[in-house]
């Protein structure tokens, strides 16, 4: 009997592609996302560190311009953390996508795994009765054989 062939082959072949291309866009963007994050963590620091100095400065006295300068500054690190936020809530957007999308080439990978599977499990019955077939007429042959030579 001829050996198994699983007739969508290549198509199994180009979703497990998918699949992986979908895995790794995926891997790209929580790593981006983990990225953010640090750098949000970064500034939320500055930021703390930024307060604390103005509270100083203002307790311990000083002139405007330099108060309304670190004041600015204050505000400045506010905005970067704000704008990190949500560059990160649409990273957390990108990825839920991106999710789905591997969620959906996993699925595909597993109806033609699945399918691989039955149709090996019909090539192998197959192959056991095309055995069993043999083994009858070996049987009965060599009983017409040894039949004629007695």
């Amino acid at each position: 009997m001829k050996k198994f062939n699983f007739t969508l082959q290549s198509l199994k072949r180009y979703n497990d592609q998918v699949l992986s291309g979908e895995k790794s866009v995926l891997g790209r963007l929580r790593a981006e996302l983990a990225e953010q994050q640090s750098l949000l963590d970064e500034k939320t620091a500055e930021y703390e560190q930024s307060i604390i100095k103005l509270n100083s400065l203002v307790s311990g006295g000083t002139t405007a311009m330099r108060l309304s300068l670190h004041k600015k500054y204050v505000s400045s690190l506010q905005q970067d953390i704000y704008r990190i936020k949500a560059q990160m809530a649409q990273k957390r957007e990108e990825i839920e996508i991106q999710l789905e999308k591997v969620v959906e080439a996993t699925k595909e990978v597993s109806k033609l795994e699945k399918l691989e599977e039955k149709q090996l499990e019909e090539y192998r019955y197959a192959a056991q009765k095309e055995e069993e077939q043999r083994i009858e007429e070996f049987v009965s042959n060599g009983v017409s054989n040894s039949g004629e030579n007695a």
